[in-house]
């Protein structure tokens, strides 16, 4: 009997074809498959077929609850964030925006200024905008918020997470490794010859101040350093918070020799005061930030930091909207980014060290 290579022998299907899955066949992006499908413009024709291929081949079809969902929703995304004019949101808002555009969805920004009042509004706001899905940096002291996006996603509303915990089983959660990114800049440090090392906290409400300074701590243990409470410095992630710590930490008896601020607004913030105060950077001291924004590279001197791929947290931040609309029924999940640290001219070995190496 001769074997036929036209023939393709698919195995029994078990499930439903979701998106997720053409996406996956086709090599795209899931907002790619939608857009194919609604015959969006804007796509390579090699593109277009080679999806067209995957959907016929998997015989995939919309799910017929997502389709009623989007029906009784505008397409549009909510997207509420502290403040845009953090550094930090703009490329993570751009990614959400250019996933949305290919898709045909727009996007509903709200600034929620760190205000506990103002996160409610906006997000009865987009309520009454019948958004298709929220992606949320919110402030986890909010209670009556959380309730809120928990309601959410028990009715079926895709809620996509910024660094939070998991509110829902079917809620996404957008996370980085905030401790062991402060683990690798402390280790930085400490590997220049640092042995007093200053942290400049995030807020002390959120995870990411006990995440980071776990971290923290956990590096200076493990390289047999002291972990100084007079080191450990409440602050922010403005520049105010930056220049107010780092005053702090340059007034102590004994000052330490490096910071590590609780982002790169932050750390720039300290940078000033610092010279304000006549300590040179790093030749005196040495500055380390988080997050990697692009005026960390532009600063005087420029910085050494964390980086994190916020642009591509925002595309999957939609991603994961349209797999929820998609399949309702389906469960959240964390998804994980990695970090890099970068190393610039912020950070250098101790004055005493140089000295004796000279």
């Amino acid at each position: 009997m001769q074997a036929s290579s036209a023939v393709e022998i698919m195995p029994p299907v078990t499930r439903r074809t979701t998106i997720t899955d053409v996406a996956r066949a086709a090599r795209v992006s899931i907002q790619t498959v939608s857009a194919v499908f609604h015959d969006k413009p804007g796509i390579s024709d090699p593109t277009r077929q080679r999806v067209r291929r995957a959907i016929e081949r998997l015989h995939y079809v919309p799910n017929g609850l997502a389709s009623s969902l989007r029906a009784r929703h505008s397409r549009t995304v909510g997207v509420l964030i502290p403040s845009i004019t953090n550094p930090y949101f703009p490329d993570f808002v751009r990614g959400i925006e250019d996933g949305a555009h290919r898709a045909g969805y727009s996007v509903f920004l709200c600034n929620s200024d760190h205000q506990p009042e103002k996160e409610i509004e906006y997000l009865q706001l987009l309520r009454q905008h019948a958004v298709s899905g929220y992606v949320v940096a919110y402030n986890l002291n909010n209670l009556d918020f959380e309730k809120i996006l928990f309601q959410l996603a028990t009715h079926h509303t895709p809620v996509i997470t910024l660094g939070s915990r998991q509110i829902h089983e079917r809620a996404h959660v957008l996370r980085t490794d905030d401790r062991a990114s402060a683990f690798t800049l402390a280790q930085h440090l400490i590997e220049l010859g640092h042995e007093r090392i200053g942290l400049i906290q995030p807020p002390a409400e959120s995870s990411v101040c006990r995440d980071r300074t776990e971290g923290f701590r956990a590096a200076l243990k493990k390289f047999g350093l002291t972990v100084r409470p007079e080191y450990l410095v409440p602050g922010g992630f403005t520049i105010e918070d930056g220049q107010d710590g780092a005053t702090q930490l340059a007034g102590r008896q004994e000052p330490p020799t490096a910071i590590v601020a609780a982002n790169d607004l932050a750390a720039i913030g300290a940078i000033s005061a610092l010279k304000g105060l006549g300590i040179r950077v790093p030749e005196r001291m040495s500055i380390a930030g988080f997050d990697d924004i692009r005026m960390a590279a532009l600063v005087d001197p420029p910085l050494t930091t964390i980086a994190q791929p916020t642009y591509r947290m925002g595309q999957a931040a939609f991603e994961a909207i349209l797999e929820q609309l998609e399949s309702p029924n389906s469960r959240g999940r964390v998804i994980n980014f990695e970090t890099s640290l970068v190393v610039r001219r912020s950070t250098a070995p101790p004055a005493s060290q140089r000295s004796i190496e000279s």
